[in-house]
């Protein structure tokens, strides 16, 4: 979830992959992957942009208010 978190404040992979220490290929592979697991796109791409598609708004928001919720359950 780290890299959907991620990747949904920076829009960009490349920036992504830096604040996360991978490459750009790993957040859109790992990107890739869960959206295969969640059975929609989260992200739209284009050459030159990234945006957030609805659905990953609002997973976006779901994770952020659990996160809220449980403070005491995140990564140190």
């Amino acid at each position: 979830m780290e890299a959907f978190l991620t990747l949904a404040e920076e829009l960009h992979f490349g920036r992504t992959a830096a604040r996360l220490h991978v490459s750009t290929a790993r957040i859109s592979q790992t990107i890739r992957s869960l959206e295969l697991r969640v059975g929609v796109r989260l992200f739209a791409r284009t050459s030159r942009r990234v945006s957030l598609l609805p659905v990953g708004q609002q997973l976006l928001d779901d994770l952020r208010r659990s996160r809220d919720q449980h403070p005491d359950c995140q990564a140190p």
